[in-house]
């Protein structure tokens, strides 16, 4: 197989590149980085482009004409699989997305729009990767069949808006919520099948003596296990290891882990932390239950975040930070019976409960709903440092501007940022622009753009949508607000 011309001079011309990076300024740097990424993403496009189109001239229907048959092929999979040089589960993946996202043909062999045209043509750009894509599809799966057709076609243009502006975890987010949109009485359903596929499986012990263990959990447990990891991980002092190690055992990427034992020199990495505490817990437990205790002092909490419309009509769903499944109703009363999982209820346009305090510092109280209100979350751009970690700030400065210690005045940043804010040479500050708070280079003179908005908790965002004076599904709609509303109750 020969390559093409214009692919050789193409790989010639990523090649010319790869000794630049040492002699680059850091601005270069980070061009080089931006630029190479996108190329990456277009070669991504044109895999499962190219994918697709051997899986099309490879059906069985064309027998011994097929281009998997005359290459020795059991069929499109496997010659993808040998061709690409990879495993056959990734070689079937980029056939099937490549296949959702390519162009029809007409009954006369002319080239038809597909499925999802936004969505092809990012991808084809660049702008859009294939983890993102693959969001998108599968959410217009689950809803297309109980959506009517104008709903799904703004669900998919907010969801390559965001998949052009956001990570992937917020592009998840945002495909919950307009799930949840689209399909409010998909809930119950989704809530029966949860239940059917919890479980906790105990695998064969290795050959060094440990055994894995597999658990899939329903998302009111989760919730309860992350708080009560994560309030253990509190004042816990982290160093970074190098990447690239050598040591066997060891990973290549690098990782946080605690300050190493001087005694021992261990360091715990999360997950080993994790390990011990999860372990730990399950002993106190168990002892608890021996001694026929009914219950021991909680140093965790979960809030979970409910409109006050749905929490009276009870129906709809409330959210855990950090947890991206739903809560029904039902489930979000239930847990809320044990002391300790609180709820916060937000009013008709996502504000979260008002507490306020006279004093310089936030009560323990007010971060608390800050937290709640950030998604358990950094709340700078693109940061997703979780809340143990996190610091409340003063949007208007205590001393320099007078500001009150309110919740309406505070955001919640991790350490770094939180210092980066306060550093005299800090290039960026927060402004308030449109009922919101944007992080901005301190040179930026026009409005801010949604790449500057700060994150913030799911219900916040919808809030925000609601208060959109055009129709949700109208192409009037603001190109910023990425998530899907809520209709209003009659």
């Amino acid at each position: 197989m020969d390559e093409a011309a214009d692919l050789t001079a193409a790989v010639a011309a990523v090649a010319a590149v790869r000794d630049r990076f040492f002699a680059a300024t850091g601005e270069e740097l980070l061009a080089d980085l931006d630029a190479i990424e996108r190329l990456g993403r277009m070669v991504d496009g044109l895999r499962v482009r190219a994918a697709a189109e051997v899986e099309h001239r490879s059906r069985p229907i064309l027998g011994t004409t097929s281009l998997a048959f005359t290459h020795g092929a059991k069929d499109g999979v496997q010659l993808v699989q040998q061709v690409a040089r990879v495993h056959h589960r990734e070689a079937a993946r980029r056939i099937g997305l490549g296949t959702a996202l390519a162009h029809r043909r007409g009954l006369l062999g002319e080239t038809l729009p597909g499925r999802l045209p936004a969505l092809t043509d990012a991808v084809t750009a660049g702008t859009v990767g294939l983890d993102a894509a693959r969001v998108v599809v599968e959410t217009v799966k689950e809803v297309r069949f109980r959506a009517d057709a104008d709903g799904v076609t703004a669900m998919v243009e907010s969801l390559v808006h965001a998949a052009q502006v956001a990570d992937l975890d917020t592009v998840k987010e945002i495909a919950a919520d307009w799930r949840l949109a689209l399909d409010p009485d998909g809930v119950a359903p989704a809530q029966r099948q949860r239940q059917r596929s919890r479980s906790l499986k105990i695998g064969d012990t290795l050959a060094d003596g440990t055994t894995r263990v597999s658990m899939v959990m329903l998302p009111e447990h989760l919730a309860v296990l992350r708080e009560y990891l994560q309030s253990r991980r509190r004042s816990t002092p982290l160093v970074r290891t190098e990447p690239g190690s050598e040591q066997p055992g060891e990973p290549l990427e690098p990782e946080w882990r605690e300050t190493p034992d001087p005694d021992t020199g261990d360091a715990r990495s999360r997950a080993q932390q994790d390990y011990d505490t999860a372990v730990g817990g399950f002993g106190l437990a168990a002892r608890a239950e021996a001694a026929g205790f009914g219950g021991t002092t909680t140093t965790h909490q979960v809030v979970i975040t409910v409109t006050a419309d749905e929490l009276l009509r009870r129906e709809g769903q409330g959210w855990a930070a950090g947890i991206m499944a739903g809560l029904p109703m039902p489930t979000v009363e239930q847990v809320t019976c044990d002391g300790e999982t609180r709820l916060q209820v937000h009013g008709p346009n996502g504000e979260p409960l008002f507490l306020s305090r006279g004093h310089r510092v936030f009560s323990p109280a007010q971060k608390l709903a800050l937290v709640v209100a950030a998604g358990g979350r950094c709340e700078y751009p693109g940061c997703r440092v979780p809340h143990p970690y996190l610091e409340a700030h003063h949007v208007e400065w205590f001393q320099r501007d007078g500001g009150r210690t309110h919740i309406d005045n505070g955001i919640m940043l991790c350490s770094y940022h939180h210092h980066l804010i306060h550093a005299p040479d800090c290039p960026v500050e927060i402004r308030r622009s449109d009922g919101d708070l944007f992080v901005v280079p301190k040179a930026w003179t026009a409005p801010p753009g949604p790449e500057h908005r700060r994150r913030q908790h799911p219900d916040i965002a919808r809030g925000r949508i609601r208060r959109a004076s055009a129709p949700w599904w109208s192409a009037e709609r603001r190109p910023d607000l990425l998530r899907p509303p809520r209709e209003p109750a009659d």
